[in-house]
């Protein structure tokens, strides 16, 4: 029986070199290895591995071949050079030998097309301007409906000047969307030609290979194969699109940012969130042309996306790093609730008539015997599990009399706050518990304790500082500070300013020397020093550390944990490590002449020494260790650098609002600078453009305005002009006037230069620094 001709679908099949076929297709199965085309001159057979794609006519006597699951428009791009617009299944593109795809250009010939899969160069997702100024946020879906149907009107107006005509939208928004889309349909291979980078054999030879590599992008495929260097990629792209490049080690980056977008997000695109505003993130990437991964975190972030380019190895190596790191506990909704129910549960009738006998001997036996009650061994382990919930670093019990209830307050961000009240039945039983874990003597009333509580939440394990005090009232206060063990910040975290971090770096690596990080109590002086420690922490370097206590651990350190109490010092620790082979050793803190006199030795006999000390400025250092008795020539020539550090509460780049400022808060300003240097440095000028920063407050940092800390600096390095003061005993003006002529800034100029950036205000610059 004859098969009418009219069966036979008309085809149009594209072969790799750009030519093409047409005729009838008697049958067709992608698995076929020839295909038998019908054209005028008879029978032609075409080897399936020359074909690019078949393109099929409308034929009514066969139906087309049905495509399955949701479809999706791409940019499909073939060697030879056509591009065709179609509606694909995304799963059907991963196919080892090809793919159908329905045409969505108006007016297209065909009903559907098969594209063998060695035929394609790319394929890209067609997303028209509408829908990127949507997904962008610029409008809403209804705002489109209504520019389509106005330019329904009017064929030959484009969508986006329509929107922008009705008011719709912002011409920004359009620009930005324009340019988007156009990023889409450039190809990375013409570009790096262009450039002058690559030739066409070059990217034939790296495509050839890119499909060997499946999922591999083609500039990655291109260093890899030794054809071009990341830095010939990173700075064509930059140039391209007008891109910073940036070096993400000098970039400060704030951990609320990445917190923003699901960590699968940044796995799977291999970008990091690094900076973020109530209106903008900030998103390290480094290739452009993946624009899906800026639609991803656009959509989960629901901000506008400002883009910064970094070499593809320096950003998989922090992105890396970040997932590595354990997700952060989720927190409870309501962390009080749960020790309320806890307190509910206790009975006053438990309370013995005599809890309130002054008598020390009966205390000591009623002691022994309630602290170990089932309810307050609960209700304490509640407050250290909500205190390290909400990073705390204090817990502040303070009992006030048989009358009124106990306070406890938690400390976070420098700030204390109410935190719960225990009734005044159970504060005996309350310290008793505290006093029992910390192993501390429950009979002693009448002077002070300190001891330590190890504490196990999950696979975390908390170490808490213990201090009891006796009070007015015969009452007995309790501090516990949590030293939760934890992994040291990299050095480009701390939030140090860029010549802070270029001239510490230096610094830290030099083979011998002494660097000091000075401050007051819980101003970060360890964080800082693990910070260092952790940027020359290689196989090849041996470092000592002699702490007490020993809040931060590292793999490669061998740390000691001096104890006075047995006669280990931090001198004796000293001494010992220079029989141990150190090539660096860190000192928790010079106490006293023996320690510095000792460090200082230690940095001239060809060892890197850091250490902390207790002064208020990075000059003030120098003349506090002359006043221990130090020799001026032998600290002289073995100082390297002074770093003095404040901590401040950081604004809540949630809520945070910029305002116009006022003539007060521009006279606070000038404190630091002079006029000359804020207008050339930070353009700031008084008048109508002077703006601050504001605390507003928000659910995320609860309503307060403030969330974390940040880190105010003043470096000092040491020079021939340095040394030859301390030769001297010159004064600290003169000490100070030096530093500065070297580029040092004062703690109080990083402030202010931190508020005018928006990570601090100005109100806690000064709550921490002097003018």
């Amino acid at each position: 029986m004859a098969i009418d001709p009219k069966a036979i679908p008309h085809v149009e099949i594209g072969l790799l070199d750009g030519s093409t076929r047409n005729g009838r297709l008697p049958s067709f199965e992608p698995t076929m290895m020839d295909l038998i085309l019908e054209g005028e001159r008879g029978r032609t057979s075409l080897a399936a591995e020359q074909i690019a794609y078949v393109a099929f006519h409308p034929c009514k006597a066969k139906p087309d071949v049905a495509l399955s699951g949701p479809l999706e428009r791409f940019l499909i791009h073939l060697r030879g050079g056509k591009v065709f617009a179609v509606e694909v299944s995304p799963q059907s593109i991963a196919s080892n030998l090809g793919f159908r795809g329905r045409p969505t250009a108006a007016g297209s010939p065909f009903q559907s097309i098969f594209f063998y899969r060695h035929g394609v160069n790319a394929h890209e997702k067609d997303v028209r301007l509408g829908e990127l100024l949507v997904k962008s946020g610029a409008m809403p879906v209804e705002t489109l409906q209504l520019g389509i149907d106005a330019q329904s009107q009017n064929r030959n107006v484009p969508i986006g000047q329509v929107l922008v005509e009705q008011g719709e939208v912002p011409s920004e928004a359009v620009d930005t969307a324009v340019l988007l889309q156009a990023r889409r349909k450039m190809r990375l291979g013409q570009m790096l030609i262009e450039a002058g980078v690559a030739t066409q054999a070059v990217i034939d030879r790296a495509i050839a290979e890119q499909k060997q590599r499946k999922g591999k992008r083609l500039g990655q495929v291109l260093i890899d194969l030794g054809l071009i260097t990341e830095h010939n990629l990173a700075t064509t792209l930059a140039d391209k699109f007008q891109l910073r490049l940036i070096n993400l080690a000098e970039y400060r980056i704030d951990p609320a940012a990445a917190a923003e977008v699901p960590r699968d997000v940044i796995s799977k695109y291999g970008v990091l969130p690094i900076d973020i505003t109530p209106s903008s993130i900030t998103l390290a990437i480094s290739d452009p042309l993946l624009v899906d991964a800026l639609d991803s975190v656009r959509f989960h972030a629901k901000r506008r996306i400002d883009e910064l380019l970094v070499i593809p190895s320096q950003l998989k190596q922090f992105v890396d790093a970040y997932l590595a790191e354990p997700p952060p506990p989720a927190e409870p909704a309501d962390t009080g609730q749960q020790l309320d129910t806890l307190l509910k549960g206790l009975r006053t009738d438990d309370v013995a008539a005599g809890a309130e006998i002054d008598d020390e001997d009966d205390d000591d036996e009623r002691g022994t015997a309630i602290g170990g009650d089932e309810g307050i061994v609960r209700v304490v382990n509640q407050i250290i599990i909500d205190a390290y919930r909400r990073g705390a670093s204090d817990i502040h019990i303070e009992p006030n009399g048989t009358e009124r209830d106990v306070s406890i307050r938690f400390r976070v961000d420098g700030d204390c706050f109410a935190y719960q009240s225990v009734p005044a039945a159970f504060r005996n039983m309350l310290i008793s518990r505290i006093k029992i874990m910390a192993g501390l003597d429950i009979a002693e009333r009448r002077k002070p304790q300190d001891g330590k509580i190890r504490f196990r939440l999950g696979s975390k394990r908390i170490e808490l500082r213990v201090a009891t005090l006796p009070t007015v009232n015969k009452n007995e206060d309790v501090v516990l500070r949590i030293l939760a063990s934890s992994k040291p910040l990299p050095l480009h975290q701390i939030g140090l300013s860029d010549r802070n971090f270029r001239e510490l770096s230096r610094a830290i690596r030099q083979p011998y020397g002494l660097i000091l990080c000075v401050g007051p109590t819980g101003s970060g002086k360890t964080t800082t020093l693990h910070s260092a420690l952790g940027a020359i922490n290689t196989e090849d370097t041996k470092i000592w550390t002699a702490e007490d206590p020993v809040e931060i651990t590292q793999p490669g350190l061998r740390q000691l944990q001096v104890s006075p109490k047995i006669g280990l010092t931090f001198a004796i620790a000293m001494r010992a490590f220079l029989r141990a082979d150190p090539d660096v050793i860190m000192v928790g803190e010079m106490r006293d002449h023996e320690t510095a006199s000792t460090a200082v030795e230690s940095s001239l006999t060809g060892h890197l020494v850091l250490s902390t000390l207790h002064t208020n400025s990075a000059p003030e250092t120098i003349t506090r260790l002359l006043d221990m008795g130090l020799d001026p020539f032998s600290f002289g020539d073995s100082l390297l650098a002074i770093i003095a550090q404040r901590l401040t509460r950081a604004l809540c780049r949630k809520c945070r609002v910029q305002e116009p400022g006022t003539a007060d808060e521009f006279a606070e300003v000038m404190r630091a600078y002079d006029a000359q240097t804020l207008e050339t440095t930070f353009g700031v000028t008084l008048g109508p453009k002077f703006r601050v920063w504001r605390a507003k407050g928000c659910d995320a940092c609860g309503k307060t305005g403030y969330k974390g800390r940040l880190g105010l600096h003043e470096l000092l390095i040491s020079d021939n002009e340095i040394r030859h003061a301390i030769a001297h005993k010159a004064p600290v003006e003169v000490i100070r006037r030096a530093a500065i002529a070297t580029g040092m800034t004062t703690l109080l100029q990083d402030g202010v230069a931190k508020a005018l950036a928006g990570e601090t205000d100005m109100k806690q610059v000064f709550a921490v620094c002097t003018g």
